[in-house]
């Protein structure tokens, strides 16, 4: 028999369980390989916007499109803030993510999130 007292998991391992739908799945190596030259020519390209002073999603969304390998699913979106905006470019195996805005940006190589595709939905 149980005990009359049931233990409840803290908060933050229930806000942890909560966001677990954005943890990526591990990357091959393989995925990684193919990836990291798309990050290399995203991160050249966002760096040119930036020294050209170029923000918001059209100047952003020809970069990422001009980066992508044919045949590759692409998606584009407002980040929220003024010009902040989100991207990634789907590969066999994994994906290629990242923002760019006024102060900032990264790019990065992983794997599918846990609810499949590179970006969590709007407004998760």
């Amino acid at each position: 028999m149980p005990g009359p007292c049931v233990t409840m998991p803290s908060w933050e391992q229930k806000h942890a369980e909560n966001k677990a739908y954005r943890q990526r799945a591990p990357l091959s190596s393989e995925a990684a390989a193919e990836g990291e030259p798309v990050a290399e020519a995203l991160r050249g390209g966002l760096a040119d916007l930036r020294e050209r002073r170029l923000y918001g999603e059209v100047h952003v969304a020809k970069v990422v499109r001009a980066v992508a390998p044919p045949g590759t699913n692409v998606v584009i979106r407002a980040g929220g803030a003024r010009s902040a905006v989100v991207f990634a470019i789907e590969l066999p195996g994994g994906c290629v993510t990242g923002f760019y805005d006024e102060r900032e940006s990264e790019v990065e190589v992983g794997g599918y999130i846990s609810d499949g595709g590179c970006l969590a939905a709007p407004g998760h």
